[in-house]
């Protein structure tokens, strides 16, 4: 019976060690918010507060005051954003944001 205690003994070890290993993969927010190099290297940055969220845009007011109103959709990659929220916004040509984050 001792053989058959340290058996379950070390197969609870294994399930634990194993559990924490997925509840620490399990929050990789910054990593799936972080612009790729071609994203920081050829689209523009839109800095400013966001103000509003309506459907598939949201909308940044800039430091002088000026609105703007971008796309986001599905692959657009966001961060935890609130509205009054100081953000940072990668943007393509078309007016797309490819990545939405809180500046901090």
């Amino acid at each position: 019976m001792n053989k058959f205690s340290s058996f379950i003994f070390s197969i609870l070890i294994m399930a634990s060690a194993f559990g924490i290993e997925i509840a620490g993969a399990t929050h990789p927010i910054g990593d799936q918010t972080t612009p790729t190099l071609p994203e920081r290297l050829t689209e523009d940055i839109v800095q400013g507060k966001l103000t509003m969220i309506e459907g598939d845009h949201v909308v940044i007011t800039l430091t002088d005051g000026h609105d703007i109103k971008l796309h986001v959709d599905m692959d657009t990659k966001l961060g935890e954003v609130i509205i009054g929220d100081n953000v940072k916004a990668y943007v393509n040509d078309s007016g797309h944001a490819t990545t939405l984050l809180r500046d901090e």
